[in-house]
């Protein structure tokens, strides 16, 4: 067992050494999304100051499709709040902004060897991350609220987002290596939703995987397991609603009237604006200057969240960035050579969508970046074949 234990980490380590100098920066950045909330947004800062400043790194980023309206974005995500007089929101806007000039720098650098070995390391983490969680909720009582654990991911909410994630990155890479480790990796973060009690994570992984089960028809045997070991589970906390109190009818009733009146809200404001919005967080600036009696930071719809903080023109702008992501992962070529990649970017956008339903799992700054490193497969085509292409004339030059 030590000789194993001891070749996997002189792997881990030949790996890290054939890495280059932007893939290593990337995988920092990747490993700081479980480092607490603050920091952060620091590794990922850094990076993309060198990315902006470096002419070499600039023109890579430049030769990515559409990148000129990422760069030209600025405005859109600041202009509002600057109008609206929303300055924590014009903050929030540059963030934003800044985490699109991060997803250019993934797409310059993404091939499909870094992106699968991207995805087993952000797998080792998240079992780390589970067991802080566990040690959090039964012990440390550090970041409980509501009986709740958040692990490091700033709220339960957010953690049950990226558990999501986790079981659907764990499948993929199931599928493709058929690996035992990857199954416990699976189950250990589809046990942690009950830790962080998100109710919507649940209803939203199981439509992924149902759809990853009715649309990709071949090899379903362990999605048709993980669907029967998840119904029997959520059967279980329906029928013992106090061991898991928020799951009784009086409490769904509530919730559901709470967001009913939040959804209201949201549309009379939208009514106002409609075209640019108010900029980023401005639902937490409305309550703020109505008085409200509890501030919420989000309108708990994806959707009328971008139409309240960016209006049509944004709703509009981030429908054509994904429908560019989808043209690219629909073409011939990338469903042939790299169909897993695609039913991975898939599934985890339907996720998405779910859960966008009753909240905004992509408000946070973990949740968004892990949406954009599993995103950032889809420009794994073009780079395999301009590396070939370089690596080829390299050989006619020698």
């Amino acid at each position: 067992m030590t000789e194993r234990i001891q070749y996997k980490f002189r792997r881990m380590l030949n790996r890290w050494g054939h890495l280059s100098q932007d893939e290593r920066i990337i995988a920092v950045c990747a490993v700081s999304l479980f480092l607490p909330y603050q920091m952060v947004a620091v590794p990922g800062l850094l990076a993309v100051f060198r990315a902006l400043f470096r002419s070499d790194v600039r023109k890579r980023m430049s030769e990515v499709s559409a990148s000129q309206y990422i760069y030209g974005s600025i405005g859109l995500f600041t202009l509002p709040a600057v109008l609206f007089q929303n300055w924590f929101g014009l903050m929030g806007g540059v963030v934003l902004w800044l985490m699109l000039v991060f997803m250019l720098y993934l797409f310059s650098v993404m091939t499909v060897r870094f992106y699968n070995n991207l995805i087993d390391m952000i797998l080792i983490l998240s079992v780390f991350a589970m067991l802080f969680g566990v040690l959090d909720k039964f012990v440390l009582h550090w970041f409980i609220f509501e009986g709740r654990t958040s692990s490091v991911f700033f709220n339960a909410n957010y953690y049950g987002y990226v558990l999501e994630l986790f079981v659907i990155m764990a499948l993929y890479r199931f599928e493709s290596r058929h690996s035992i480790g990857y199954l416990v990796i699976l189950f250990a973060n589809l046990g942690s939703i009950l830790l962080c009690d998100c109710r919507t994570a649940w209803a939203a992984l199981a439509i992924a995987l149902l759809f990853y089960a009715v649309h990709y028809k071949h090899n379903v045997k362990w999605v048709v397991i993980i669907m029967l070991i998840t119904v029997g589970v959520v059967m279980t906390i329906l029928a013992a609603p106090t061991l898991f109190s928020r799951m009784a009818g009086e409490v769904l009733d509530n919730d559901f009237s709470k967001r009913s009146r939040i959804w209201g809200t949201a549309i009379e404001w939208i009514r106002h604006k409609p075209l640019f919005g108010y900029g980023m967080n401005s639902f937490r600036e409305i309550c703020i200057r109505t008085h409200a009696r509890r501030v919420r930071w989000h309108s708990h719809n994806l959707i009328l969240n971008v139409l309240l903080d960016f209006g049509a023109v944004g709703l509009a702008y981030f429908s054509c960035m994904a429908g560019k992501i989808v043209s690219v992962i629909n073409k011939p070529a990338f469903c042939v050579s790299y169909g897993m990649v695609r039913k991975l970017i898939m599934v985890s956008t339907l996720a998405t969508l779910i859960h966008g339903m009753t909240d905004v799992p992509l408000l946070g700054v973990q949740t968004a970046l892990m949406m954009i490193y599993v995103v950032s497969g889809c420009s794994v085509e073009r780079n395999e074949r301009v590396f070939k292409r370089l690596i080829n004339f390299c050989e006619i030059y020698e």
